[in-house]
């Protein structure tokens, strides 16, 4: 938490997973929830329009706004701090609010969504499925260490033989190639 702004001003983070019901309802906390209900996801971004559904959380910062989709059971709920940056930066269609990408995140140990902010908005890269092969890993590693042996002979404009040379840089090749510091 940062000391200049206080707990219910904090921006949350994106956990891991999140909860949701058999009905793709997002729970805000699964304190009380029977734990065979809760199905936890990935926090993958969403764009879908929602309309405000209860806000009667803007009495008390722990209560969650709750946002639901037009065409299905699903509720969303969202923190009330949240609520002025939605109306501020949307746009509203006969009470939709369109074309935002929805984020969800924890803060304060409880689960909602939020505006997917611009430093958000570039996508992660894809994951591998599988990870590397240690034989893989050593190939790339090799290939990378003579590749930037290429280079320093380029800037040098040195010609193949390594004997010609000098000292540094004969040194400065075998630790590149050894993979030393």
């Amino acid at each position: 938490m940062s000391p200049a702004r206080p707990a219910h001003e904090q921006p949350g983070h994106t956990p891991a997973t999140v909860p949701y019901d058999e009905y793709g309802n997002l729970l805000s906390t699964t304190a009380g929830v029977d734990p065979d209900r809760i199905t936890w996801r990935p926090p993958h971004p969403f764009t879908q329009p929602l309309h405000l559904h209860d806000a009667r959380a803007l009495r008390g910062i722990t209560r969650p706004v709750t946002w639901k989709d037009p065409h299905g059971p699903a509720t969303f709920p969202m923190f009330a701090d949240d609520l002025a940056r939605v109306i501020k930066g949307t746009i509203s269609d006969h009470g939709l609010v369109v074309g935002a990408t929805w984020v969800p995140l924890v803060r304060r140990d409880r689960y909602g969504i939020s505006l997917k902010t611009f430093h958000e908005q570039e996508e992660p890269a894809a994951e591998r499925e599988l990870p590397a092969s240690p034989a893989e890993e050593a190939a790339a590693r090799f290939i990378d260490r003579e590749h930037v042996v290429q280079l320093v002979r380029v800037a040098f404009s040195m010609g193949e033989p390594e004997a010609d040379l000098p000292p540094d840089l004969t040194t400065l090749i075998r630790h590149i190639r050894e993979d030393q510091p």
